[in-house]
Formats: C-alpha cells, structure tokens, sequence
C-alpha cells in the first residue's frame, strides 16, 4: 500500500497553515500533499452534503492514499485547516496513523473572524455580506443550521482553540502537537519554520522561499461566483453525464480565478471587536491554563481595535 501522511497541518483556518504547508512542501525532506484541504479525515456531518468542496473529496482510503503515491521525501504531511474544528478527525487520524505528529496555527479571534468571513463570502457560501451582520446571527445559525457549505457551526466556534486542542491533547499526548501564534509567524517567518523544522525532525537550516500565499480576495461578480461554487444539483448532475471529475474541477478552478481579484481586507468595526472581545479573553485564560501560553498581545490588539 501507498505509504502515507505522518504528520498533519490540522487548521486553524486563516491562521496562516496555507503559507506553512508551501514552505513544508519546498522543504526536500518533505512531501506535501499536492491537494491542501482534502478534509479526509473530518466528520461526515461536516463535509458531506454540505462540504465546502462538493465532488473533491477521496471517498476511500486507496483513493486518498492516492494523493501520496509519487511524494518523495523522508516525511509526508496533509494539511487541512477543519481538522481541529471537527470534533471526529482526531480519532480518524489516530486510528489511521497513532504516532502521526500535528501542526496547529492559532490567531486572534478577532482578526481571524473577519478574515473567515471575508473568504466565505468570496467563495459564495456566506449570503450576508455586511461582517456586523453576519456575527449577529452566530447564535440563530446555532440553533436553526449554518448555509449550507459551512464547516462551523458559527463563526466564534470556529475558533475556540482550547476546547479544540485539549480533545487532540487527549489523543495523542502534548508533545505530539506543535502550536504556531500567527502573530509569531508573521513577524518571524523564519524562525517560526525553524521551529517547526526542529519538531518534525528534519533539517531546520534550509531556507524556503517566503512569498505571499492565499492572499484576501473577492469576487468580480458574486452572484456567478456562487454558481460556479456551488452550482444547482440539476447542473451537476448534467456535467457528470458529459465530463470527467478532474475536468469539472479544472473549470470550476479556472472560472473562480477569472472571476476573482485581490482585495486589501478592509478595516475592523470597533463594534465587531467588541462583539468578540468576551471570546478573545476566554481564549486567553483557557490557553494559559491548558499550556502556559501568553497572550496578552491578544487583548491588547483586541482593546485596541475595540475602541476604535
């Protein structure tokens, strides 16, 4: 059988794990799987019908294996940024491979949530366009059902790291698991990738290249983006009759990129600092509690940003 993964890039989402698994990927002990996201190992009630990527997901552990086979390298890794979210994937990474070895990137909430937001609406999965607004319906979507599409059931529980960790602390024990401050990432790149390096046990002297890596973006038109994202069932069906999966995914990748432009994330509304500040400081004492990290940078950001 294929040799597979050993060690997995497990979220959070706009954390920064994009940027991390291209740098992994140049590494020439490493092989990275070329499909970032393939959320094998996530909960079914996640990424079935309702999955981000309808049509591209390995549905059998041969066909996931698959992505592996033509890798080289002494270590093989995965990225996909809803493993920590979702409450299965740890226990299907531990069965598949118990020593397997985990990545995770933490941000603050409160720039985290805006960048979440501002990458769903891209994607024509999130129908409120207005930030304010769609944080204020986190308790409704909790309730009744997110969009369809959504991996989180809300955004502010996209991002409860604590909670998230100590259910993989639990599994695979605290050393198995490296955390990465987005902060520390962004304002060191190199030295936070030395760390990394030095935790999968290979050569932390090489230098990758460092270049911007999923950068924010919208659509041109968002009503076409939506369609080409998630089309209607009668259209999908229709070109499963007259195309093949990777050419459907080839048009749906290429009309998403001409329809799609760069765009400077605007600025934060203090109101939605405010909203999330509560999350940040839990966030805050839960971690220093689970693992003895300090984020006070955290809620000085937030106050800031908070008041405007």
């Amino acid at each position: 059988m294929t040799r597979g993964p050993d060690f997995f890039l497990i979220g959070a989402p706009k954390c920064g794990t994009s940027a991390l698994a291209d740098y992994l990927g140049q590494h020439p002990e490493i092989g990275m799987c070329p499909r970032k996201e393939t959320h094998f190992f996530a909960d079914d009630q996640l990424f079935g019908r309702q999955q981000m990527h309808p049509g591209r997901r390995r549905k059998t552990l041969t066909e996931y294996l698959s992505w592996f086979e033509t890798l080289q390298g002494r270590r093989l890794g995965e990225a996909s940024v809803w493993y920590l979210y979702s409450r299965g994937s740890g226990e299907r990474i531990k069965a598949f491979r118990p020593d397997a070895q985990l990545i995770a990137m933490i941000r603050n909430p409160i720039t985290a949530v805006p960048a979440l937001h501002s990458e769903f609406v891209h994607m024509g999965i999130e129908p409120v366009r207005d930030l304010e607004s769609a944080l204020a319906l986190d308790e409704e979507r909790v309730r009744g059902g997110a969009p369809p599409g959504f991996p989180p059931a809300s955004y502010r529980s996209a991002f409860r790291y604590a909670e998230q960790l100590k259910a993989y602390f639990d599994l695979f024990g605290r050393e198995s698991i490296h955390i990465v401050v987005f902060d520390d990432f962004k304002r060191d790149t190199a030295g936070a990738f030395r760390g990394v390096c030095r935790f999968l046990g290979v050569d932390s002297d090489f230098d990758p290249e460092i270049r911007i890596v999923n950068a924010n973006k919208e659509a041109r038109v968002p009503g076409f983006q939506r369609l080409v994202k998630r089309p209607p069932t009668s259209v999908r069906r229709a070109l499963r009759v007259v195309t093949t999966e990777d050419s459907r995914e080839w048009l749906q990748s290429r009309l998403s990129r001409l329809n799609t432009r760069n765009r400077p994330r605007g600025r934060i509304p203090p109101a939605v600092a405010a909203a999330l500040l509560p999350e940040v400081e839990n966030q805050c004492r839960e971690l220093r509690e689970l693992i003895g990290l300090d984020l006070t940078a955290w809620l000085e950001e937030s106050d800031r940003i908070a008041s405007g």
